[in-house]
């Protein structure tokens, strides 16, 4: 039986899932030897041992002091529109996190349990009765072009260490979309209530200041 955990999730997804810390697997290699080997067709494969393939990719930065990192999802769902509501809302994803407030850059990326990558790489599905989210693994990644109209293409071809011998790979076209956090979940300070004795000495001064002289060159 797995561990659970807790991770933190997409900020567009609206919370991260409990996480299986998977161990006593074996090292898993990606599906492909070079980022150059990843196919030209949607993200697909198998996860926890169902059939994959992404139907909706989009990608959220998150600016927050101390929060900062750039989520992105690859959804089995659909949506009716650009970065609306997904549909089936508890579809299996593939996602991947680049912490900090660094940008987004056309690169290829090893991610890996020992490897040094800024980028990590997790799956989460709903099993009937609770999230079950993994992240170990090993992937190769690859950001091919950020596009003028807030599309980020790339590549993804990655196996993980569980049970069921999960793997995708494929390319996929991600949309910028903006966080579903409301502003003060987000970090914003709320301003603080004026106290009403402040006021109230605010609107005293104001009542009992003189009034100004009278203009004497002819105005009204």
């Amino acid at each position: 039986m797995r561990l659970l955990g807790v991770v933190p999730l997409l900020a567009l997804l609206g919370g991260c899932k409990p996480e299986a810390h998977v161990t006593d697997h074996a090292a898993v290699a990606p599906p492909v030897e070079s980022p150059n080997a990843i196919p030209d067709a949607p993200l697909n494969g198998t996860v926890h041992g169902t059939p994959f393939t992404v139907r909706d990719a989009r990608y959220v930065v998150d600016r927050r002091v101390g929060y900062a990192h750039t989520d992105i999802l690859l959804s089995s769902a659909k949506a009716d529109s650009p970065c609306g509501p997904l549909n089936p809302a508890r579809a299996t994803s593939v996602w991947l996190r680049l912490e900090g407030d660094g940008a987004v850059e056309p690169k290829d990326y090893r991610i890996g349990t020992k490897l040094q990558s800024p980028w990590s790489v997790h799956y989460q599905v709903f099993d009937g009765d609770s999230w079950v989210g993994v992240s170990q693994g090993t992937a190769l990644f690859s950001v091919r072009d950020a596009t003028p109209d807030g599309h980020l293409t790339g590549g993804l071809a990655v196996c993980f260490s569980d049970d069921e011998k999960s793997c995708v790979s494929g390319s996929f076209d991600a949309a910028n979309c903006p966080s579903t956090l409301d502003k003060p979940v987000r970090g914003a300070v709320a301003p603080e209530a004026i106290p009403p004795r402040f006021l109230q000495a605010v609107r005293g001064a104001a009542s009992a200041a003189p009034p100004p002289p009278a203009r004497t060159d002819g105005g009204s």
